[in-house]
């Protein structure tokens, strides 16, 4: 069975906070995408299992431009293409092409890896070919260092909770790092078997007493209710959704708690930490990378 690849090109140079959230229009059907610079200009790409409908594109790609008010960019089919794809093993590939790399002392790397983890070094597994985040993005990036500078700085969380979990990375690196139960949750069904996927991989046990992940619909999660309070809450999605679930993460978190949040531009952290301030929170750091930014904040 062929597979294809939709192919955007776009005439003009964009910020990577523009062309990342461009890219995220196919998130829900899209096997894996990428970004390649170009002369005056960018190409998106998404490979997919089924031809795509080329209206079905434009909207699509209108709709995320729309959401993001992300103007001047012309989406019409002249600058789409629809290209069959040889049905290789993509999968296969990916792995083999995720170079490893750290973020502090963190080592993450793929399952495919046969090299040394150095000492001293706290190794994560994960696929890059899952998606939901394999630890290259700037906000993953910027939640690891605020979790690293919280334990550097003596913070013990006896319960964590990470909110919108994707591949668990950050949940995996929680326990890792704390050796204290972790509750995932994501709302996405395939999201959390990855997630489980990935503690199995990194040798960490799903139980109550090291990582719980769950479907579930955010805050509203029975299990979220059930394990409360939490000293640790890592919430890596987006701004708007950031920002809207504040009291509820205000609610279920511990005097003196701190919340790690990301998935937000630099732009908009200040309506981030405006908007827990006013939920009683203090903000104590800001991890700006690149177009991205995460916020630590405290009860």
């Amino acid at each position: 069975m062929a597979l294809y690849t939709v192919r955007f090109n776009i005439q003009k140079d964009l910020p990577d906070d523009i062309v990342f959230c461009l890219s995220e229009a196919f998130v829900d059907i899209a096997l894996s995408s990428s970004i390649a610079r170009i002369d005056r200009g960018c190409a998106l790409e998404w490979l997919m299992n089924d031809k795509p409908d080329i209206n079905e594109i434009t909207s699509r790609l209108s709709l995320q431009a729309a959401a993001y008010d992300i103007k001047d960019i012309d989406i019409t089919a002249q600058n789409i293409e629809i290209i069959e794809t040889p049905d290789i093993n993509w999968l296969e590939k990916t792995y083999q092409e995720f170079k490893p790399f750290s973020i502090g002392s963190f080592f993450i790397h793929g399952s495919k890896y046969e090299g040394e983890v150095t000492e001293g070094q706290i190794a994560l597994k994960v696929d890059a070919a899952t998606a939901f985040g394999s630890g290259e993005h700037e906000t993953t990036n910027g939640c690891l260092q605020a979790m690293l500078d919280l334990k550097g700085k003596g913070a013990c969380p006896w319960n964590i909770l990470d909110m919108g979990t994707g591949s668990g990375i950050l949940a995996i690196a929680a326990w890792k790092l704390w050796k204290s139960p972790v509750l995932a949750i994501d709302n996405d069904a395939e999201s959390v078997r990855v997630c489980s996927r990935h503690a199995n991989m990194n040798g960490v046990a799903l139980s109550k007493t090291a990582m719980t992940c769950e479907c579930g619909d955010g805050f509203n999660a029975p299990a979220v209710d059930k394990y409360k309070p939490y000293e640790l809450i890592v919430a890596n999605i987006l701004a708007g959704a950031v920002i809207e679930m504040a009291p509820d993460l205000v609610s279920v978190l511990d005097d003196n708690g701190y919340a790690v949040l990301s998935g937000m531009l630099i732009k908009q952290s200040d309506l981030v930490i405006s908007a827990y301030e006013g939920a009683g929170l203090t903000f104590k750091k800001r991890y700006d990378i690149g177009e991205w930014s995460t916020v630590v904040m405290q009860k």
